[in-house]
């Protein structure tokens, strides 16, 4: 991603991106670029951090407008209830729940929205405590994948 297209996220959602982020989108981690990449291909907007400006444009704007044919409600149990605008989404998870950031804070500090509850917990203070806890994430998946030794 580049500046230009990161001031035209800002400016569309009237926000600040913070720096930690701001810098993630600019320059990720080449491992974690490679996964996400990797991600993406196999499930399309579900991966933990999105890269692709437009697939973050898109899918704040869907859960902001309830009149995009993909918006489903805030609250499952009140399709009226809007996304908060406190909360950006950053990336994804395979169940249709959001890694989120709070801009006005100004921190990088990571949430993970839980569409069965509808909370936001914290999940990392930061953009590194995020990259290192998606990546224990990925490995505890890719090890229950894994064969056990033959006996």
């Amino acid at each position: 991603m580049n500046e230009k297209q990161i001031q035209s996220i800002e400016k569309q959602f009237s926000i600040a991106l913070p720096h930690g982020y701001r810098r993630m989108l600019l320059e990720p981690p080449e491992y974690l670029a490679v996964l996400m990449k990797h991600d993406e291909k196999e499930n399309p907007g579900q991966t933990p951090f999105f890269m692709d400006h437009r697939l973050i444009t898109g899918i704040n704007q869907m859960m902001r407008d309830p009149d995009d044919p993909e918006y489903f409600g805030f609250d499952p149990n009140d399709d009226s209830k809007p996304w908060p605008d406190r909360y950006f989404i950053i990336g994804s998870d395979v169940g249709g729940n959001f890694y989120c950031i709070a801009p006005k804070t100004e921190k990088s500090r990571v949430y993970f929205w839980y569409q069965g509850d509808t909370a936001f917990s914290k999940f990392a203070d930061d953009m590194s405590g995020f990259v290192k806890r998606v990546f224990r994430t990925y490995g505890e998946v890719a090890a229950m994948d894994c064969e056990p030794d033959a006996t």
